[in-house]
């Protein structure tokens, strides 16, 4: 069964970065029920809603709230015609350079950060009767299959809304930091209908989770070590959050950290479809299992095309 406790909140301590440090890295995540302002925050969830109703996902009702009317899901195209623009909005890209989160970054690293161009929209779906999450499930953002190509990074995970626990919201796993690289089960999905049948995580009823409700401005920041998850939304809305990256500014990462989270997308669709082509079947017979790991080379290199993979097929399985 899986354990539940509540966040430790860091919002009294903002002034003490000596005592943010010991408490990242003794738990590995700090959690501050207002370090944004609310007003970016909810500046942030209007811009979005604005774009979801021109593009007929919620209603154009004049509603405050991001009410799901129900019907299908948003296509893939639906989808990716309405992220495209708010990875553009300024308010999204200006949320993640936020003085307090920088703040609160500097003082863990000791040094200055850089933000990374890849930022992330969550826009989740109500599902009522959902036990987890569908595609990415408990996971550390550091896993190599993400193609981060970093040693060490952080993320921010900040709510745009009311978000309590029948919205859902973001868990981690207190002190997952300390035991490594996981090794996570199942493949990385690159759009929602892959989604639909793939998995891709660790087990949740392996570790201890902490979670809580949250306000917009509300945020989470740990290390890329850290093992969190979704909770599945059985509301009656929407659940919007941005995901922002940052490393200190001497760290390195590869390029899908330096690209918009869109671009990043496309280019792992690309793969995915050389990857699931009849082509590579029929000129490569890769065995089962060898394609993660042409995955992760393919996109670490930016590269998707059919020869490429071909060669890596049998550079890897003359290994």
């Amino acid at each position: 069964m899986t354990d539940y406790s509540s966040m430790i909140d860091s919002q009294a301590d903002l002034d003490d970065p000596a005592g943010l440090r010991r408490r990242m890295e003794d738990d590995g995540y700090l959690y501050f029920h207002q370090l944004v302002d609310p007003d970016r925050a909810l500046g942030l969830k209007r811009d979005v809603m604005a774009l979801l109703r021109e593009h007929c996902i919620i209603e154009d009702d004049g509603a405050a709230e991001p009410l799901w009317s129900g019907g299908p899901e948003p296509t893939e195209a639906e989808y990716m015609a309405f992220y495209d623009r708010i990875a553009r909005l300024d308010s999204f890209q200006q949320l993640a350079r936020s003085p307090e989160i920088v703040a609160v970054l500097e003082a863990v690293c000791g040094e200055p950060v850089q933000v990374w161009e890849q930022k992330l929209i969550r826009v989740v779906y109500p599902e009522p009767e959902a036990a987890t999450v569908r595609g990415v499930g408990a996971h550390q953002d550091g896993d190599p299959e993400l193609g981060y190509q970093a040693e060490s990074f952080y993320t921010a995970w900040v709510a745009l809304m009311d978000i309590d626990m029948a919205v859902g919201g973001l868990a981690v796993s207190a002190e997952s930091h300390k035991l490594g690289m996981l090794k996570s089960a199942g493949a990385v999905a690159s759009s929602a209908q892959d989604a639909e049948g793939k998995s891709y995580g660790l087990d949740a009823d392996d570790l201890a989770w902490a979670i809580t409700d949250y306000a917009p401005g509300g945020t989470v920041i740990f290390p890329s070590l850290t093992v969190h998850r979704g909770m599945p939304n059985h509301s009656d809305r929407l659940r919007l959050s941005a995901d922002y990256r940052y490393q200190r500014a001497s760290d390195t990462a590869g390029w899908v950290a330096h690209t918009l989270g869109p671009d990043v997308r496309r280019v792992a669709q690309a793969i995915d479809a050389t990857l699931s082509s009849r082509a590579l079947y029929v000129t490569a017979r890769p065995r089962p299992g060898i394609l993660v790991k042409v995955r992760r080379q393919m996109l670490e290199e930016k590269n998707s095309t059919l020869e490429r993979a071909r060669q890596l097929v049998q550079e890897i399985s003359e290994r």
